[in-house]
């Protein structure tokens, strides 16, 4: 009886002593398996969340990608003690190759690609970078430093744009002059992470040399500007000197040294450029360079002494090159000419305006008469030799006659003087002045069987001859029609 009672007295004592224990063992161990949980979660990426019930292990929040992921589970898989462990993890994708693309254009920054933390996405959206996604994939913690190398970097330029791929950056842009160039190099140097490849290219807006331009024009194209232009001078103000309302502008604007002006030299070829078929015009320190190219008929002894002299008034550090252009365009080729918009067509070498009316002979006679008015053909002096600027009124001229022959009316080409000199000679001066613009205009194509020339000397005057207005007037080139 009384070991009966003694042993139940100790099995009593033994269950009592077992719930005790498990009571007092049960929270040691989660408390030892959560400290241990709390360890492996402080190693994450993004800082993950666990939470311990018992035994049992939960563990949510953002894994830094599948790697990670697996790694976090299998390490709390391996706590001593744990039963259970549940994965309510949120996995980021995996951005390979892991790319940032940051571009500045007129202040405003574009960007696209990947972030690797949210503490970086604050970090550069405080440089107001935006719009880049949260992934996975970075090559190190480093990733957000050689991103700010490469927002320093931009931020010295005038405008580009850099690249972070993986641990290669790149930087491409404009900077404004060498010292900003510079300072881009030095933005990159300064943070880059070591184990990072950098590389530039970087065009200089201004490098310090002298400014230095070229005008170029072609009767098809117009006019064009390339090269530096000097400190305060546009694109608009060489149009301006060339009397044009535009001009296309591939030139760039020194930004360092003493302010300057449009070449004076450009200025003197604003007359010139409706007798061109093309022009080229170097300045530089070392002088000025113009190459002039005239059409079919220059008498290139006369041009260079006209236009020459107008330039030589304009600069010293003048060299002057003329030579004669040859349409590459097929017999009946018409343009579109660059200054004047009229319609051309090319019809024995030459380019002549293409005539807008019915060939009549009240319209031909309008039409030629305006055209001398706004075209004087001229003669050097004392001489039948068309002058300089002759080749471009003949021009004219002609385009109104070849549409006016070609459709069967005959012309008479009448020669004039004033009454300087003997009557005889007169005669026989605006004869031999007639003949040779029949002449001329034959070369442009005007059938020779519909036009004759005759002299009249100073017998037909205009104006008053005891004037120097009125003598200009009375030495012209006149056109009669008949039918």
């Amino acid at each position: 009886m009384r070991l009966a009672t003694g042993l139940a007295i100790l099995a009593t004592g033994v269950v009592a002593l077992g719930w005790w224990a498990r009571a007092e063992y049960a929270p040691f161990m989660q408390e030892r398996i959560a400290l241990s949980a709390q360890t492996v979660a402080a190693a994450s990426v993004h800082g993950v969340q666990v939470t311990v019930s018992g035994r049992d292990i939960t563990v949510s929040g953002l894994a830094d990608g599948p790697v990670e992921q697996g790694a976090l589970i299998a390490a709390l898989d391996g706590l001593r003690g744990r039963r259970v462990v549940v994965d309510q993890l949120e996995v980021l994708p995996v951005a390979d190759p892991y790319v940032l693309h940051v571009a500045r254009r007129g202040g405003t920054l574009s960007t696209r690609g990947s972030v690797p933390t949210e503490a970086a996405r604050a970090m550069l959206e405080g440089e107001g970078v935006s719009g880049l996604t949260l992934a996975a994939g970075a090559p190190d913690a480093h990733w957000p430093e050689a991103a700010m190398a490469g927002l320093g970097g931009l931020n010295a330029l005038e405008e580009g744009h850099f690249d972070l791929s993986g641990r290669s950056l790149s930087l491409l842009g404009l900077a404004r002059t060498a010292v900003e160039e510079q300072a881009a190099h030095a933005a990159v140097a300064d943070i880059l992470p070591e184990g990072y490849d950098f590389i530039a290219a970087i065009d200089v807006l201004d490098d310090g040399t002298p400014p230095a331009y070229q005008l170029h024009y072609t009767a098809e194209a117009g006019p064009w500007l390339q090269g530096k232009l000097p400190l305060g001078v546009s694109a608009g103000d060489v149009a301006a000197a060339l009397g044009l309302d535009d001009i296309d502008d591939g030139a760039r604007v020194a930004l360092l040294g003493e302010p300057g002006q449009v070449s004076p030299v450009v200025s003197a070829l604003a007359p010139w450029l409706g007798e061109v078929e093309t022009l080229d015009v170097a300045v530089s320190p070392g002088g000025t360079v113009v190459d002039a190219g005239f059409g079919a008929g220059a008498d290139l002894d006369l041009l260079g002494a006209a236009l020459g002299a107008d330039l030589a008034r304009a600069s010293d550090g003048l060299t002057l090159h003329l030579n004669q252009v040859v349409p590459e365009a097929a017999e009946g080729s018409e343009r579109v000419h660059a200054l004047s918009g009229r319609t051309e067509v090319l019809s024995g070498g030459y380019w002549l305006p293409v005539a807008g009316f019915a060939p009549t002979v009240q319209n031909c006679a309008e039409n030629t008469d305006a055209t001398l008015a706004a075209n004087r053909i001229g003669f050097v002096t004392g001489s039948a030799r068309l002058d300089a600027r002759a080749r471009s009124a003949v021009n004219a001229v002609a385009g109104v006659m070849r549409a006016c022959v070609m459709a069967g009316l005959r012309a008479e080409i009448g020669g004039h003087t004033d009454a300087t000199g003997a009557a005889a000679a007169n005669l026989t001066l605006s004869q031999s002045r007639a003949e040779a613009v029949r002449t001329a205009l034959v070369a442009r194509g005007v059938p020779a069987e519909g036009m004759t020339a005759q002299g009249y000397g100073a017998t037909q005057p205009v104006g008053e001859n005891n004037t120097e207005t009125g003598r200009a007037a009375n030495r012209r080139t006149a056109v009669r029609w008949i039918e």
